[in-house]
Order: C-alpha cells, then sequence, then structure tokens
C-alpha cells in the first residue's frame, strides 16, 4: 500500500450483541468488530466485511496498516487494528478490535525490524552467526506516516558487525524511542567456533577408538 494511503472500509453499527446473532452475521460473511479510542471510550460496536479486512487481518502489516471506517451514517473514522480474535480450530477471524487515531496527532507503535540479504553478509560466509536481537522499536509518528518496517540490509556487513537502534535508516517524521544504544543485529563467530570444537571432538573420538583398538590388541 502506498504511503499516505488509508484501506478504506465499510464499518455498519450494530445495537444487537450476542453469540447467536455474530453467528448470524458471520453467516453473511461479516465480522462484528469494535471501536475504541478519544472519541469512542465506550467502544462503538458495528460489522465489517470479512473479504475486505482479511488481507490485512492475515497480513504480515496488520498493526501497522491505517484504516479509514465509513459509518453507515456517514461518520468516518482511522483506526488501526489492535486485536484479532480466531477460531481456535479453523483458525478464520471471529472479531476485530480497532482502535482510532486522530488526524493532526501523533502516536506511540511498535514497528518491526526486518533483516534482508543475512545470507549475502561477509561475516555470514566467513561463518559466522547473525543474531537478530531487537524485532521491535517504539516509535512516535503521524498515523499517515505509519512505515510498514524498518528494514536492515546485512549485504556486506563483517564478522563482529554491529548494528544498533542508533544505526537505524528510518523514514523522515519518524521518532524513535526506544534506547539508541539497543543492539538491533551482530555477527559473531560462535557458529565458525562451534564448528571448529565439533571437528575437533570427532578428531578426538578418532583417537580414543584407535587408541582402544590398539590396547585390545596388545591384551591379546
Amino acid at each position: 500500500m502506498a504511503k499516505n494511503q488509508a484501506l478504506k472500509l465499510d464499518f455498519t453499527k450494530r445495537e444487537a450483541t450476542g453469540k447467536g446473532f455474530c453467528r448470524k452475521i458471520r453467516s453473511k460473511n461479516l465480522i462484528p468488530a469494535v471501536l475504541y479510542g478519544p472519541e469512542y471510550k465506550n467502544g462503538l460496536a458495528g460489522t465489517i466485511s470479512t473479504k475486505a479486512i482479511a488481507p490485512v487481518a492475515n497480513g504480515a502489516h496488520r498493526e501497522t496498516t491505517l484504516i479509514e471506517l465509513t459509518m453507515n451514517d456517514g461518520t468516518e473514522a482511522h483506526a488501526l487494528i489492535r486485536d484479532v480474535q480466531r477460531h481456535p480450530l479453523t483458525r478464520q477471524l471471529r472479531h476485530i478490535d480497532f482502535y482510532q487515531v486522530l488526524k493532526g496527532h501523533k502516536i506511540k507503535i511498535e514497528i518491526p525490524v526486518r533483516i534482508v540479504n543475512a545470507e549475502l553478509a561477509k561475516g555470514v560466509k566467513e561463518g559466522g552467526l547473525l543474531t537478530h536481537k531487537t524485532r521491535l522499536v517504539l516509535v512516535e509518528v503521524q498515523p499517515s506516516d505509519i512505515p510498514d518496517e524498518i528494514v536492515v540490509d546485512a549485504k556486506g556487513l563483517e564478522m563482529g558487525s554491529e548494528i544498533f537502534v542508533k544505526d537505524l535508516d528510518v523514514p523522515e517524521g519518524v521518532t524513535v524511542l526506544t534506547d539508541a544504544d539497543n543492539l538491533v543485529l551482530h555477527i559473531s563467530a560462535v557458529r565458525a567456533m562451534a564448528e571448529a570444537e565439533t571437528e575437533e571432538g570427532e578428531e578426538n573420538k578418532e583417537v580414543e577408538v584407535v587408541a582402544k583398538g590398539k590396547a585390545a590388541k596388545e591384551e591379546e
């Protein structure tokens, strides 16, 4: 989805509640939902199209996708998905909680950090182990400028390389609140050392077997 473009969904207000009512609307390919937020402190019950919300609710950027809800009375509200309930066996969508965000008001939200090209890192090619430590960073941002993710390109990183939160490339308008000195990733020689220790252990076993065989022959 293009930056600053909200997903538009119809939100039909409802008065009825209860399991029977929810089963009925689900049979019509609708999902019960509730909108909370600054202007909906007690929650506004409604329904939304299963087909329309499923790609977002089942997607990787569920919690960072800005959604524009249009009520059946013409009222509009911008919101983010805050909670998704699913059937325990089928994993089908059962209920959605939205949280209203206000235009012109910054919000605090956690953004996922994704590592790309890990296999192309020089340190990894040399047998190092890339460890991804910080997977979410808390940021403050306008609702319309929420990034789906923050990407770190590991291509070319050498053995011993470290990337901290302060090194992240964040879009303009995004203020990172997570501690700048938090470690995001590092490449260590752990894997190379472990492989060397394994090989050394195998060599020691071979020596031990040979020694035992020699001792057995001498006893004969």
